[in-house]
């Protein structure tokens, strides 16, 4: 039987994480997350007061860790460089576009926190893309990309990088690297 206790916040967010991977949003209820952390229901209704609240907040604190990343990251010496950084940290955290793909399912809520917490989640996404069209713009004037690849698209197939499977679980830094090769000298052999 669970018990009452304290948690720890970083601990219920990992939680939280886990199990909406493994169980998605239908899937995510308080009663299996009580059972995984070992504690009461309550407790955890003592820090939020329904999934959707708890699922956002956790949503909205990995995506500012991932905008604090970035902003780490832009002292590269080449924007060039800055596009193949960015797309590491696409892979370190593919979890985030796990999370996005439920977003449709919050957006039903009607709680304040929730709402909030989608705008701000909304703002991140925007810098982000806003981030990496700049770099590429950057990098096309560095004579790195050509001019004739439209910002938007060269963006979006970086955006969208992470959705392709990693069937045999490279790692995420290897496997940045494969697919930036890819982008960068694509699949024909050079003659």
């Amino acid at each position: 039987m669970a018990r009452q206790r304290k948690m720890d916040m970083n601990e219920l967010l990992k939680a939280t994480e886990e199990l909406l991977l493994e169980k998605g949003y239908e899937g995510f209820h308080f009663k299996a997350l009580s059972e995984k952390l070992d504690v009461a229901r309550s407790t955890i209704y003592e820090y939020y007061s329904n999934k959707d609240e708890l699922i956002t907040d956790y949503m909205r604190l990995l995506m500012t860790e991932v905008m604090e990343k970035v902003k780490a990251i832009q002292t590269q010496p080449s924007s060039f460089q800055m596009l193949k950084e960015l797309l590491t940290l696409f892979m370190e955290y593919s979890q985030v576009y796990d999370m996005i793909k439920m977003r449709p399912a919050l957006n039903k809520s009607k709680s304040p926190t929730v709402i909030k917490d989608l705008n701000e989640l909304d703002s991140h996404s925007q810098e982000l893309f806003k981030i990496l069209t700049i770099e590429i713009e950057n990098a096309k004037k560095e004579g790195s990309i050509r001019q004739d690849l439209s910002s938007q698209l060269v963006a979006s197939i970086f955006f969208n990088t992470v959705l392709i499977p990693n069937m045999e679980r490279v790692p995420a830094k290897q496997w940045s690297e494969m697919i930036f090769s890819l982008i960068e000298h694509g699949i024909a052999v050079k003659k």
